[in-house]
């Protein structure tokens, strides 16, 4: 079992904005999408309001297996960035804290789903966004520095 709320530690966290570079499938090559964010380091440089860095996967489509990940930082907002970047809007929530061997982030975020969240959505069918977050002195690409908050529907 990926999840196992009694055993992992949970943190109140959300009601952020993560912007960056997107990509719709059911595979990333992770080390790719990180490297075209420095596409858009000035940009983002501007807009950011930490040095950490953030990956979300979310829109999950339990049939074809397809998620969005986006790579990017932490903004107060979108208006004023590129039109090719992506913002996501991670709700306040309590998220279980995981740090789990995966060797990809299609791998984990399709067992995540399959196991943990089919029984935990917000109400309309739509489960919110699964986040990474790693620190400026962290490698994004290598499952050591792997930290993955996981939504838990409160009590």
């Amino acid at each position: 079992m990926v999840l196992d709320t009694e055993e992992t530690e949970t943190e109140r966290h959300g009601n952020f904005l993560v912007a960056g570079v997107a990509h719709r499938g059911t595979d990333v090559d992770e080390a790719a999408l990180w490297a075209s964010l420095d596409d858009y380091a000035d940009d983002l440089e501007d807009a950011a309001i930490s040095d950490d860095y953030y990956a979300v996967m979310y829109d999950v489509d339990t049939d074809s297996g397809e998620f969005t990940y986006v790579a990017g930082r932490e903004v107060d907002s979108a208006d004023d960035l590129s039109p090719e970047l992506t913002a996501v809007e991670i709700p306040q929530a309590t998220y279980a804290v995981l740090r789990p061997d995966y060797e990809t982030v299609d791998e984990m975020v399709v067992q995540i789903h399959e196991e943990e969240l089919d029984s935990r959505d917000d109400g309309d069918g739509v489960h919110s966004p699964i986040f990474e977050r790693y620190g400026a002195d962290s490698d994004p690409t290598t499952v050591a520095d792997r930290e993955i908050y996981v939504p838990v529907r409160d009590e």
